[in-house]
C-alpha cells in the first residue's frame, strides 16, 4: 500500500479505497506518517509537495469554499494577504473547529450567494472549492464595508486590466446577488 507523497489531506474514505484498514491507518498515525485532523481527515506528514494552506480548506470543511481576499490572492488581484484562510460555509451549517493551522476566518453565506460560481480546483490530488474570479469580485464588492473602500477599489480596477475578464458574467453574477447599482457604480468610475 502506498501513499501519494503528493497530496497534504487524506480523507478517512480515500484511505479504505486505497485498502487501508482501521488498523494500518492507527499504525500510520502512531508511526508519525499521518496525523488526524478530524473525523473525516489525516494530514499526510510525509506530503513531499509545495505547501498550500487552501489545500486545508475541505479537510476542516467539506462545505468550506476560499472566498473574499483569500479568493482574490489566488487570481492575483489582491497583494493584501489575510491573515486567515477566508472560506465561506452555507448560512446554517455548524462552525467547525479551528484547526492548529492554517488559520481561518469562516463567512456565512446565504445559499444563492455560497451556491454561485463555485469550482474545484485540483492540485497534484489536493482538492480544494473556491469561488470563480466574477464571483470574487461581487462579494468584494458587497462586503466593500467590512473589507475596506479602497482594498474593494484596487481589486475591481486590477480585475478589469485582466484580458480573461467576462464582464457579462460578472454583472449576471452581480443581479442574481443583488449587488448591480454598487457595481455600476464601480465600473463607471473605474472605466
Amino acid at each position: 500500500m502506498y501513499m501519494k507523497p503528493t497530496q497534504q489531506f487524506i480523507s478517512m474514505q480515500e484511505l479504505k479505497r486505497e485498502g487501508y484498514s482501521y488498523y494500518d491507518i492507527n499504525k500510520l498515525e502512531d508511526s508519525g506518517r499521518l496525523a488526524r485532523v478530524n473525523k473525516k481527515y489525516y494530514e499526510n506528514l510525509d506530503f513531499s509537495g509545495e505547501p498550500n494552506d487552501f489545500y486545508a480548506v475541505s479537510a476542516v470543511s467539506d462545505k468550506a469554499v476560499v472566498c473574499l481576499i483569500s479568493a482574490a490572492v489566488y487570481y492575483d488581484l489582491s497583494e493584501e494577504r489575510p491573515s486567515a484562510v477566508e472560506a465561506a460555509l452555507p448560512r446554517g451549517t455548524r462552525m467547525p473547529s479551528q484547526p492548529d493551522w492554517p488559520a481561518m476566518k469562516f463567512f456565512l453565506f446565504s445559499e444563492e450567494r455560497y451556491e454561485t460560481g463555485i469550482r474545484t480546483v485540483n492540485e497534484d490530488g489536493n482538492l480544494y472549492r473556491i469561488y470563480d474570479m466574477e464571483k470574487t469580485v461581487c462579494d468584494i464588492v458587497f462586503y466593500r464595508n467590512k473589507i475596506g473602500f479602497e482594498p474593494a477599489v484596487k481589486i475591481v480596477k486590477k480585475y478589469l486590466n485582466r484580458s480573461d475578464r467576462d464582464i457579462n458574467r460578472l454583472m449576471k453574477y452581480a443581479e442574481k446577488l443583488r449587488v448591480e447599482t454598487a457595481m455600476r457604480q464601480f465600473l463607471e468610475v473605474l472605466v
